[in-house]
């Protein structure tokens, strides 16, 4: 037992467990082989960070009073319950059991719902989300297309093997500007194939600078996610 203080660090062995109260607005399990650094702790914002191992967070406040930096970038948390796991290359793997988790990093954003994943590697940061249930294949596709340069064949499988609830995964992709606008077109062609969209959207408004349109279309999209 003890008390955290801002700059210092926990640190759990093989075969040891921690239970940290955060500041009343929750708790945190650490888990073994697991290094964790208070950073600061202010009532509009608690803030650690995990450089290795494991962690579960419970946590019960307004967004963004709770972050978890990694070595690939932030977990934000929106209100929720999740698993954060950090190995020793700084590779990071955010599972959401409650609730949402925005993870960010340099130029990105992945909002990751309840049952929902997503992947984050040092100096790339965050992947595309994605749910646990997809196909093997588009998940392989989804990896090689976030992390290894994958291009146009791994988008094709990702947008083949894709269903309904898979459009978490194509909604962020339409917003990616890493893709070129005619990956992001026929991004936007396979949601359009598994959801009928309100006429109210334009494809012009969807494909363009302004992310207004697509942020509108998460409302639409995310009752089957």
């Amino acid at each position: 037992t003890g008390e955290l203080r801002p700059g210092s660090w926990l640190e759990t062995g093989a075969d040891e467990q921690a239970h940290v109260v955060v500041a009343g607005i929750g708790h945190i399990e650490l888990g073994p082989r697991s290094r964790m650094q208070l950073r600061t702790t202010q009532e509009a914002e608690h803030r650690i960070r995990l450089d290795r191992g494991r962690m579960d967070a419970e946590i019960e406040a307004p967004p963004r009073v709770f972050i978890t930096e990694t070595p690939a970038g932030d977990a934000v948390d929106l209100g929720c319950a999740y698993s954060l796991i950090v190995n020793e290359q700084g590779r990071g793997l955010l599972h959401v059991t409650a609730g949402w988790v925005a993870l960010e990093g340099p130029g990105r954003q992945a909002l990751v719902p309840v049952d929902g994943r997503c992947e984050a590697r040092r100096g790339i940061g965050p992947g595309t989300p994605h749910f646990a249930s997809a196909s093997p294949v588009l998940l392989a596709a989804l990896r090689r297309l976030d992390f290894q340069d994958g291009g146009t064949e791994a988008l094709a499988l990702v947008l083949e093997e894709a269903r309904r609830r898979d459009t978490l995964t194509l909604w962020h992709l339409l917003g990616d500007r890493r893709r070129t606008e005619g990956e992001r077109a026929r991004v936007l062609d396979r949601i359009e194939a598994l959801q009928d969209l309100p006429v109210e959207f334009t494809r012009a408004g969807l494909l363009g600078v302004d992310d207004a349109e697509r942020e509108r279309l998460y409302d639409v999209l995310s009752i089957y996610w």
